[in-house]
C-alpha cells in the first residue's frame, strides 16, 4: 500500500470506526468470536470498522487469529 493509500485511508475513516484503544482492548474478544463462527461484527461493530480501516491493527488481529488457531 502506497503512502497516499494509507493517508486516503484516514482521511475516510468510517465514523463508526471505535479507533486503536478501543480495538485492542476487545481484539482478543472478537477474535474468540469469529473463531466460534458467531458474527463478531454484529456484536462488535466498532471494532469491526476499525479492523477495517486500521493497516496497523489488522496485522495485530490477523497475527492473533492465527495464533489462537494453534
Amino acid at each position: 500500500m502506497s503512502a497516499r493509500d494509507s493517508l486516503d485511508r484516514f482521511l475516510h475513516t468510517d465514523p463508526d470506526d471505535g479507533g486503536c484503544a478501543e480495538t485492542m482492548s476487545l481484539m482478543h474478544v472478537f477474535a474468540e468470536l469469529v473463531l466460534a463462527g458467531l458474527d463478531a461484527a454484529a456484536r462488535y461493530p466498532r471494532v469491526a470498522a476499525h479492523l477495517a480501516g486500521c493497516e496497523a491493527c489488522g496485522e495485530d488481529y490477523a497475527g492473533l487469529l492465527t495464533a489462537l488457531a494453534r
